[in-house]
């Protein structure tokens, strides 16, 4: 398909997909990261001393455990592998892989950032207000052109291959 025939508004929303899904999976791999960190802490086993020490058994006496870590970095990563696939299917107009996986990318980048509000201590989240509210916007915002306004251009792409 020419970049004539698709419009405009696709490939835009498929670069903002793949803006989100690059910064998801960079927060993904910092989350596992860490929850290793917190295991080592955990366990006495923690190779460094100072600052990064006092912080981790910091986050672990507020109640953040490893397992909610890695938990928020599974949907990340189911997040960001949606937003990614998603990306191609939205330049090929393509009502299942482009609409709906990134509906289901939506559904879990909202989740994933959610559960960052939820679980994760303020102290972990510090100074990141505006950028959490941005990034929960983004989803919904994601779901409302997928579904309002680029509908008919997945409709009339469907209803010229079938």
């Amino acid at each position: 398909m020419a970049a004539s025939d698709r419009p405009g508004g696709l490939t835009a929303l498929s670069v903002l997909n793949g803006f989100f899904a690059l910064a998801v999976g960079g927060t993904t791999i910092q989350r596992f990261m860490t929850s290793y960190d917190l295991m080592e802490v955990a366990e006495g086993e923690v190779r460094g001393r100072g600052w990064r020490r006092r912080y981790l058994n910091s986050l672990l006496d507020e109640g953040l455990t490893p397992m909610d870590l890695q938990i928020l970095a599974l949907i990340g990563l189911v997040a960001t592998l949606l937003l990614l696939v998603s990306i191609w299917g939205l330049l090929k107009r393509s009502n299942l892989i482009g609409r709906w996986l990134g509906t289901l990318g939506g559904v879990a980048l909202a989740a994933f950032y959610i559960l960052n509000i939820d679980w994760l201590p303020e102290t972990y989240l510090r100074g990141s207000g505006l950028s959490i509210a941005r990034q929960i916007f983004y989803p919904l915002f994601l779901i409302f052109m997928l579904h309002v306004i680029f509908r008919r251009d997945f409709l009339q792409a469907q209803g010229k291959s079938g």
